[in-house]
């Protein structure tokens, strides 16, 4: 049986911690511990702690999965398992422990304790969904403009080419387990001072399904998948907002059983560089304007984000915090391409020293507007 894992401890949450609370510390761990991000020995590191990352929060994600957790501090692939700490005898310790998770009146009269668990019946191995792969990109502002593919490396749980995800060897096949007869339980009788105590749970052999391999696949040791590297294209799309989730069907990892792969989502940060806001599918920029260029107009530029330089005209008499509206030099709309606006907000930029010449042609515009200075 593996090693038992805290996979509280491993995402630094309590074990009361709501869905929303193991959400937000795998989305900030899986940031911290992506791979890409170390080097050297620390890459090896985080590459093992990723795992464990992404392993803690598949478990602890599913309701079902996190119920038969908590309840057995294990999780297994093949299925949920469950070892009985009692040897068929029994002995004070036992009839405190029936005390502690049995009704004492179900204790007294006999009454059967059942650990219920999803299996399949007539013998057939239980058919699982692959699990489903969380990952991050990051693009450029420039990027938003153009759309982008992106490479991606990650780890995945493919089909056993070998069993071709059958769990057995070639030639060998699915057998009846020998433990259960079949049944996917394992049924155990105690005789207490009380009377006989009847525990029924999931077999741990064949993890309910009733059956085991005759041979277990030496290459996938009977899971019918193994962990390999792979990589994909993920098309960004031009016009894409921060933190939007990407579906990629089927680039999950692969089920149990003959079960289908999951998904891959990937999550699609965007590295700012500029202090522009964003509107939809419109841009927004500051730009400062000199003061003359304010009153008689004039024309300046803008550079966006991918670089593309925009001429704005000025229009006289233009005041403070104005906006300037230029059409179609926005951000491509992400469905239909076409690109939203560039709205310019004017700022007016007043000197705080003027030239001897200046002043004294400000002074006679002063008077001859009939302004006392």
């Amino acid at each position: 049986m593996p090693a038992k894992k805290d996979y509280y401890d491993i995402l630094g949450v309590s074990k009361n911690a709501s869905d929303e609370e193991i959400k937000a510390a795998y989305k900030k761990l899986i940031k911290d511990w992506h791979p890409d991000r170390h080097t050297g020995d620390r890459k090896k590191e985080a590459e093992q702690k990723f795992k464990e990352i992404q392993e803690a929060y598949e478990v602890l994600s599913d309701p079902q999965k996190r119920a038969m957790y908590d309840k057995f501090g294990y999780v297994g692939e093949g299925g949920y398992t469950y070892e009985p700490s009692g040897s068929g005898g029994f002995g004070f310790e036992d009839i405190f422990r029936d005390f502690l998770n049995d009704d004492i009146f179900k204790i007294f009269f006999g009454e059967h304790r059942t650990s219920t668990s999803q299996r399949t019946t007539g013998g057939r191995r239980r058919v699982k969904r692959g699990e489903d792969i969380n990952l991050e990109v990051v693009i450029t502002e420039a990027d938003v403009f153009t759309g982008k593919d992106v490479n991606i490396e990650y780890d995945r749980y493919e089909v056993c080419e070998h069993c071709h995800g059958e769990g057995v060897e070639p030639g060998s096949k699915w057998v009846t387990c020998s433990k259960c007869h079949g049944t996917g339980v394992v049924r155990e009788e105690r005789r207490t001072p009380f009377g006989v105590f009847v525990n029924q749970y999931t077999c741990d052999v064949c993890g309910g399904s009733g059956s085991v391999p005759g041979e277990t696949c030496k290459t996938c040791r009977g899971t019918g998948r193994v962990r390999k590297r792979v990589s994909t294209v993920v098309n960004i799309p031009a016009g894409i907002e921060n933190d939007t989730i990407l579906k990629i069907p089927r680039k999950g990892n692969a089920g149990v059983g003959g079960g289908e792969y999951g998904d891959l989502y990937v999550h699609v940060k965007i590295r700012k560089t500029s202090d522009y806001k964003r509107e939809g599918d419109d841009i927004i920029l500051n730009v400062q304007v000199d003061y003359i260029t304010a009153i008689l107009g004039g024309f300046t530029y803008v550079l966006l984000p991918n670089n593309e330089r925009v001429e704005v005209e000025i229009p006289a008499g233009t005041q403070p915090n104005e906006r300037i509206i230029i059409k179609g030099k926005g951000i491509p709309n992400v469905r239909t391409g076409k690109r939203g606006n560039l709205i310019v907000e004017v700022g007016v930029s007043i000197p705080k020293r003027v030239s001897p010449k200046e002043r004294k042609l400000l002074e006679e515009l002063a008077r001859e507007r009939g302004i006392k200075i």
